[in-house]
């Protein structure tokens, strides 16, 4: 009878945490969808101030998730991070031959191009980085090097690529990639230079493989 009376309780206690994590959770949403349109709208040099006030939040409710400018801008990198490189390094992904992994991985970045946050992230980076290096820092540690570490080791763990410097070809790839992004869609090449996503991709699997060959071979 006793246990039984206390059960309600607990569940009760449960269902409270979880609408506190909840809350939580649209509170830091709400933050960081401020915090990106005031930076897109006033640049880097955006106050705390004004990301609250964006935000529709008190400063100190801004301040009590996120501690200063930088760890907001480290939330949204580390957002990205989840969408784009977590995704194209899935198990189901890895266990793909290598050619279609290749792909598919060549495929998620270049979808970065219909993301518009990306997209205006990449642009206050490169606009603001002369005045402010650690935004480069903050793109380069917390997006750029993450997704090179994980390419170089699934070279590196892979027969079929057998490739001296793993990582080299991996910033290869991921720079092949990167700069078809900023060239078609920072700089607007895809009015002035067009060329389909699948077109880039195709060529860039060939060269990869037949230099895989190449290389397997002079061993």
């Amino acid at each position: 009878m006793t246990k039984a009376l206390r059960k309600p309780a607990t569940n009760n206690a449960l269902n409270v945490a979880h609408e506190i994590s909840d809350r939580a959770r649209d509170k830091r949403e709400q933050i960081m969808q401020g915090a990106l349109r005031t930076f897109l709208s006033n640049g880097y040099s955006a106050s705390m101030d004004a990301i609250a006030a964006e935000s529709g939040v008190a400063k100190q409710t801004l301040y009590s998730y996120f501690g200063a400018k930088e760890e907001l801008f480290s939330a949204l990198m580390d957002r990205l991070l989840e969408h784009f490189v977590h995704a194209g390094m899935t198990p189901e992904l890895r266990s793909l031959p290598t050619q279609a992994f290749l792909r598919k991985l060549a495929q998620i970045t270049l979808s970065q191009m219909d993301d518009w946050e990306y997209v205006s992230l990449m642009r206050l980076v490169i606009g603001e980085s002369a005045r402010f290096p650690e935004l480069s820092e903050l793109y380069l540690s917390r997006l750029v090097s993450p997704g090179i570490a994980k390419l170089a080791q699934y070279i590196r763990e892979n027969d079929e690529l057998a490739f001296g410097d793993p990582e080299a070809v991996a910033r290869i790839m991921h720079g092949s990639l990167i700069n078809f992004i900023i060239a078609q869609e920072i700089l607007g090449g895809k009015h002035t230079m067009p060329m389909s996503r699948d077109r880039l991709i195709n060529s860039l699997i060939d060269v990869i493989l037949f230099a895989a060959q190449q290389s397997a071979q002079s061993r």
